[in-house]
């Protein structure tokens, strides 16, 4: 693989091989986290073949169609009152089991799309906009107020408070260039201070002390970019770093699922998959394979 390539398979491989860990120490299954990525994935996978093909397409709309394919794949049918959506190859998936949000449910159950002026769940403090973010920083041609501006119409789908799932877009996104992690994460902070004083001050505060028990989105990034960088202190091998990342995550508490999942994409994407290694042990890895071939065959 080139060092693109091997990125992209770090971040989806990473973060479903970290998820299922977290569930179990031998986990062989994800779990809702990983699902959502996948979807969202794949609805700017249809916007990218609307453009191959040579005609637009609305990335906030698609994503939220791609999330209503989820919802009937996890619940059986669409929400009531909302439009019926085509198949896609992604569908052909079998879903496991998993908790998810009550605002990621509701938002989706809602017969209006939410949108940056009405958004959805605006009490949610979950993390289930944030762990679905990802994939709009892992597109290379864009740049970073693009990525802004999606994950922000992204999230709020479901959830009112988008700042958070906004700087982990980011933070991904300059992975991917190649930065330093610690330059990354700057970068991000940077770009965040003056929309999200209070998540900037809290991941400064991260890198320099412990996280307990995280539960809300904040939270959860915060305990996530504070595993990758204690790992990344460790003159270990990438597969030792890798697992280092995603242990200290788990060892955090709190919402192990969501925060392993973010520490295993971060480390993926900077370290590539040489760290991840394919995780075949999962019962659903053929999606992931296939969704790394779709994308970097669109993307590159």
């Amino acid at each position: 693989m080139d060092n693109y390539s091997s990125r992209i398979a770090g971040i989806v491989y990473g973060g479903a091989a970290a998820e299922a860990a977290a569930i179990e120490p031998e986990g062989t299954e994800f779990s809702t986290g990983t699902q959502l990525g996948l979807y969202v994935a794949d609805g700017l996978l249809e916007v990218l073949e609307w453009a191959s093909d040579g005609q637009a397409a609305d990335p906030p709309a698609s994503v939220w169609l791609a999330l209503l394919r989820w919802y009937k794949s996890r619940y059986g049918d669409f929400p009531e009152g909302l439009p019926a959506v085509y198949d896609r190859w992604i569908d052909a998936y079998p879903l496991g089991d998993g908790d998810v949000e009550d605002a990621t449910k509701t938002g989706l159950e809602d017969v209006e799309m939410g949108t940056p002026r009405k958004p959805h769940g605006q009490e949610a403090t979950g993390a289930e906009a944030l762990v679905r973010a990802a994939p709009f920083g892992m597109i290379p041609q864009v740049d970073a107020d693009w990525v802004i501006k999606m994950s922000q119409q992204a999230a709020v789908l479901t959830h009112g408070t988008w700042t958070t799932s906004v700087a982990y877009s980011l933070l991904v996104h300059h992975v991917l260039t190649g930065k330093t992690f610690l330059g990354s994460v700057t970068e991000v902070l940077d770009r965040i201070s003056e929309h999200d004083a209070e998540l900037a001050e809290q991941i400064r505060t991260g890198l320099a002390a412990t996280v307990v028990t995280p539960t809300t989105a904040q939270q959860v990034l915060t305990a996530a970019i504070a595993s990758v960088a204690d790992a990344l202190e460790q003159p270990v091998a990438p597969e030792q770093l890798f697992a280092a990342a995603v242990t200290n995550a788990v060892n955090h508490g709190g919402n192990t699922q969501a925060t392993a999942l973010l520490a295993g994409q971060l480390a993926g994407g900077l370290l590539g998959n040489t760290a991840t290694g394919t995780p075949s042990h999962l019962k659903n890895y053929p999606v992931l394979e296939e969704l790394i071939d779709r994308w970097i065959r669109l993307t590159s």
